[in-house]
């Protein structure tokens, strides 16, 4: 499910840095996985967005054109995630998002988001993210 409100991740050191432009009419919360649209502006992600990181704060352009304002997100590092199924065997698995919120296993019509590197507890895993360099 989407957010509709700010959420805070627990992310890990090692976290890189990026500030981009944010789309037209998009309200984006602290914690939305950030997507780019096909002229690169950001905007909460949806299902064939390229991914492009984390967002740190709550932007709210929904008055605003494209660039108007930008957001900061953390484009690299490790954060925890709800990853509904997600068992001990899973660690080292990659997973994909649907939206700027749900997280899976599943390939098919979902965006590349990293790999589980550590268990947590059911349903919750420590993911390796690196959006600064992929193509």
């Amino acid at each position: 499910m989407p957010l509709d409100k700010d959420t805070n991740r627990i992310f890990e050191n090692g976290e890189s840095f990026n500030s981009i432009s944010v789309a037209a009419s998009a309200k984006i919360f602290e914690g939305s996985l950030i997507g780019a649209t096909s002229g690169g502006y950001g905007r909460s992600l949806q299902t064939g967005d390229k991914a492009m990181g984390f967002a740190k704060d709550n932007i709210d352009n929904s008055d605003g054109s494209d660039g108007d304002r930008k957001v900061d997100i953390r484009a690299k590092g490790k954060v925890s995630l709800f990853i509904s199924g997600l068992a001990m065997a899973n660690v080292g698995a990659k997973v994909y998002a649907s939206d700027d919120n749900t997280f899976t296993l599943t390939e098919t019509n979902n965006v590349y988001v990293g790999k589980v590197v550590r268990f947590e507890k059911s349903d919750y895993g420590m993911v390796a993210f690196d959006f600064m360099y992929q193509d």
